[in-house]
């Protein structure tokens, strides 16, 4: 089967989260006809990782894909649930990310030398909050004899998402801060004599402009925003509770908890300069979720095998382009928990997480050659 005969295979299966079961069955039953050890490591119900290997080298190089799609956006112009050429593109939900990646990586493998050690892993729920990869990791020494990670999504870089030459060596982080803040009843008719928490709340989020915005060099800007104001008077009164959200995608070298402290020190000077009423006051938290938050992550450009990978691609396509994720992805929890080189290069496309989602077939044979050459001379 050629990487696009893989592909319309696996695009007519739905794995819209939290329904990837399919696919992974379909993964699992290719990988086992072609020698394969395969493992499933359950998520939650009828949902699995699925660890696969073969060969009998001492290390290993990795490749990692997601299985999950988000859900089936928008007014598409074909069924999204068959893959559909015009020209050199392929449409259908998930062909760009990433079941394009995949479906390369599936086909190359098939004419790899069985001395060659492949490891393969593909996760569930990345499209929502990491719960497959966050519970891969917890098989820490299964990654022991890996020496090179690559995920096969595309990398999102300014000009174009995706493609063989281009190479994401680091990804921005996140978090999300809750704010709640306390205010002061008091009766509608006379609100000044009460402090209105939505009100601070609002003021709060007008000011976000005066946050500590990091920059690092590749990464540019971290973004930051409110993304969440609740509160309400369930009588004549002013209302003395509120809600609020920040969402902040960070730099190397920031943190989850350096996010933490910025958004105290903004709420503190808005404070200060009585922007916000003293009596105001303000319990300030990391949101609570199933799954971590993700840090930032990014390669040391000279490591040695990070190096080798770039210098095979810039010989392969004649340029390499450096790329930086401005969004996280289940490679920043490979990395934090690992240590391992990550790298993501995935075929061209565009759409994603939208209508008429689509895949360029060149570009996905284009990587098909290029993780044989990884495998075979890195």
């Amino acid at each position: 089967m050629s990487a696009t005969e893989i592909l319309k295979d696996i695009v007519s299966i739905n794995s819209v989260f939290p329904n990837e079961e399919g696919v992974g069955e379909y993964i699992e039953g290719y990988l086992k006809q072609l020698g394969f050890k395969t493992f499933r490591q359950i998520v939650e119900g009828r949902r699995f990782n699925l660890f696969a290997e073969r060969g009998s080298g001492k290390r290993a190089i990795l490749f990692y894909g997601h299985i999950d799609t988000v859900p089936i956006y928008g007014n598409w112009n074909t069924d999204p649930l068959k893959l559909t050429r015009d020209g050199d593109r392929l449409y259908g939900i998930g062909s760009c990310d990433m079941k394009g990646g995949i479906a390369a990586v599936l086909e190359t493998i098939k004419s790899i030398d069985n001395r060659k050690k492949i490891k393969l892993l593909f996760c569930v729920d990345e499209e929502n909050i990491s719960k497959g990869i966050w519970k891969a990791v917890t098989r820490r020494a299964w990654f022991d004899d890996v020496y090179f990670i690559v995920s096969v999504e595309p990398g999102d870089s300014p000009k174009q998402t995706g493609g063989a030459n281009v190479v994401t060596v680091g990804r921005r982080g996140r978090v999300v801060i809750s704010v709640d803040l306390q205010g002061l009843s008091s009766h509608g008719a006379n609100p000044q004599r009460g402090v209105n928490a939505v009100e601070e709340a609002a003021r709060i989020a007008a000011g976000i402009r005066g946050f500590d915005i990091k920059k690092q060099k590749g990464f540019g800007s971290e973004a930051v925003f409110v993304n969440t104001i609740e509160g309400r008077s369930t009588s004549l009164s002013v209302p003395d509770k509120a809600h609020m959200e920040i969402d902040v995608q960070l730099v190397p070298p920031n943190n989850i908890q350096s996010a933490k402290r910025r958004v105290e020190r903004l709420v503190r000077r808005l404070q200060r300069t009585r922007v916000l009423d003293s009596r105001t006051k303000f319990r300030i938290e990391i949101r609570k979720r199933e799954t971590p938050y993700i840090n930032p992550y990014v390669n040391k450009l000279g490591h040695r095998t990070v190096r080798r990978a770039l210098g095979m691609v810039r010989r392969r396509f004649g340029s390499v382009v450096v790329n930086y994720g401005s969004s996280v992805a289940d490679d920043n929890v490979l990395f934090e928990a690992t240590g391992i080189p990550t790298v993501t290069i995935g075929p061209r496309g565009g759409s994603i997480h939208t209508s008429n989602e689509w895949v360029s077939e060149e570009s996905l044979n284009q990587v098909g050659a290029l993780y044989k050459q990884l495998i075979n001379e890195l």
